[in-house]
């Protein structure tokens, strides 16, 4: 398995180089909105932190996340 930290460094890029899609920007969201608020309540800690933060105390979430985002094309291999 990937490390996780170039994982959420993945994630990160991928989330600003589809933030201008409407429709992409909207999955990403939702998953952040499902996911990294579990770790991050205010909105205030980086994506890539968030990330982390998540696979370490949330592992579950953190793979359905990933999952998510490959299912979606959203994050390249």
């Amino acid at each position: 398995m990937e490390d996780i930290n170039i994982i959420a460094m993945k994630i990160y890029h991928s989330y600003e180089d589809a933030y201008l899609d409407k429709e992409k920007r909207k999955i990403f969201e939702d998953l952040f909105d499902k996911y990294l608020t579990k770790v991050d309540t205010t909105g205030t800690i980086e994506i890539y932190d968030a990330v982390i933060k998540l696979a370490s105390q949330y592992r579950d979430d953190y793979d359905h996340m990933v999952k998510t985002l490959k299912e979606h094309g959203l994050l390249p291999e």
